[in-house]
């Protein structure tokens, strides 16, 4: 008697494809993965530069840039509910749009979730190396990628219950440093002596402010991943989207909270902003002013178990991505959608991001790849806005579907569709170009011509764009 199937997996057959990755993630495993690949500890990274920048405030341009990533998230849960596949932007704005499109967004998109685990790997490596200076940051580097990369190769499942208890830690970590800063200003009467204050919100004018805020949308960037694990989901239509804004919340939660306490432990920091180690390490020299020595100590290595993390699901999503890619045959089939038969996951691609990992890390600055991150995270953000602007003002002019079916499904968009489906993602738009302008020249040149050359390659591809990429029927 032939095996029965799931309505996940018949519904992926609609789009030609065939249920190869195991089902095994529920919403709360993804919600833990889009956390991990947040960061929730992220803020200890840029801190001190948003308070230089905003002239005082923290919470607040990290309030207002969850709200400004709350529109983009609104476009991602349109389309995993229309395309629930594998693949993230380049499956949906290639069926949003145009499959050429989509192919160019999944390419700027490579340069997010390839070199991604590089900083963390490479960041990880540096401060271990402060600890242990004996041993070259080189060797710490191949350490550090190469276990990182095995973790992935033993599967998704085996990842997302790491991620699920490396959540509780970093959560841990975060609330005990929340503890220690609020006691040493109730308690103790340190920084403003109270925990009721306006002072974490002031900032020097609202330029300064949009300024810090554009900064800070940049530290929301990793919910997006939670969709490249969608044909590994138990309900991917119900549990992406829920999965995506549950992450946002608690990452914007998390963020304003350091920023708030964080603030509250040093109303002088006008004496900090113009050192340069102080603003790079600022929650450390938080947790050295409120906790100690010792404490300094233990934020930090809760910073270094977050980085590993990260880099695990880091590469967990861009090895999706190349598989949703070469699934399609845009890039080698035979390498980039195989799978490893014992493991079920795309070996060869976690094993290539491993290796670009060690090559770039020895060879390149984590600011150098970081700017390059934001063009290709930005650019991927602006084509998707779009495309749910075009999929349901061009192609389905004006009329959307309530849950992916057939034409009798399809109920007029109304006021809440012009909403849901025009303001948002045009309001995403706007936000993200308006981040993109503020990118460093030379990640706008070197991410251009990353851009040319995936033309060029889609050209000789599809024979000057008169054949369209394989495998995207809409």
């Amino acid at each position: 008697m032939a095996e029965s199937k799931s309505a996940e997996e018949m519904e992926l057959e609609k789009f030609g494809y065939k249920q190869e990755l195991k089902r095994s993630l529920n919403v709360w495993e993804l919600t833990a993965f889009g956390i991990n690949y947040m960061i929730p500890i992220a803020p200890a990274i840029i801190f001190g530069f948003i308070f230089q920048i905003s002239g005082g405030t923290v919470a607040l341009p990290y309030a207002l840039a969850g709200v400004a990533m709350m529109f983009t998230a609104m476009s991602y849960a349109v389309m995993v509910r229309n395309y629930p596949l594998a693949g993230s932007i380049y499956n949906y704005v290639g069926r949003g749009i145009q499959r050429h499109v989509g192919f160019l967004a999944g390419w700027v998109l490579i340069l997010d979730y390839i070199l991604i685990p590089t900083v963390t790997a490479m960041s990880a490596s540096l401060y271990i190396e402060q600890f242990y200076p004996q041993i070259p940051y080189a060797i710490w580097l191949l350490i550090f990628a190469g276990a990182m990369g095995l973790l992935n190769l033993f599967g998704v499942e085996l990842m997302a219950k790491l991620g699920l208890w490396m959540v509780v830690i970093g959560e841990v970590v975060i609330f005990l440093a929340f503890g220690v800063w609020a006691y040493y200003v109730a308690v103790r009467h340190g920084g403003t002596g109270t925990l009721l204050s306006i002072e974490p919100f002031r900032f020097s004018s609202f330029s300064a402010l949009m300024s810090a805020t554009s900064v800070c949308v940049l530290s929301y960037l990793g919910f997006d991943a939670i969709t490249t694990l969608a044909e590994e989901t138990n309900h991917p239509k119900r549990d992406v989207p829920r999965a995506i804004y549950g992450s946002i919340l608690i990452g914007a939660f998390t963020m304003v909270l350091t920023g708030y306490l964080g603030m509250l432990v040093i109303p002088n920091w006008q004496q900090y902003v113009n050192n340069a180690n102080w603003l790079a390490t600022a929650l450390m020299q938080v947790s050295k002013i409120a906790g100690g020595q010792g404490f300094a100590a233990f934020y930090t290595a809760g910073y270094l178990v977050a980085m590993g993390v990260f880099n695990v699901v880091a590469t967990a999503a861009g090895a999706r991505l190349l598989y949703g890619m070469g699934r399609d045959n845009l890039i080698p089939k035979s390498i980039f959608a195989a799978i490893n038969q014992r493991w079920k996951t795309p070996h060869w691609n976690i094993i290539l991001i491993v290796v670009i990992e060690y090559v770039l890390g020895i060879t390149l600055t984590v600011e150098s790849i970081t700017n390059l991150i934001n063009y290709g995270a930005l650019g991927g953000f602006a084509a998707l806005n779009l495309g749910v602007i075009w999929l349901y003002y061009v192609k389905k002019k004006g009329v959307g579907p309530m849950s992916l079916g057939e034409p009798e499904n399809w109920k007029p968009a109304g006021l809440w569709g012009f909403i849901r489906y025009g303001l948002a993602p045009a309001l995403g738009v706007i936000v993200v170009l308006w981040v993109f302008s503020s990118l460093d020249k030379n990640a706008l040149k070197v991410g251009t011509t990353w851009l040319i050359i995936g033309i060029i390659y889609l050209a000789i591809k599809t024979k000057g764009f008169r054949e369209l990429p394989p495998q995207l029927e809409l």
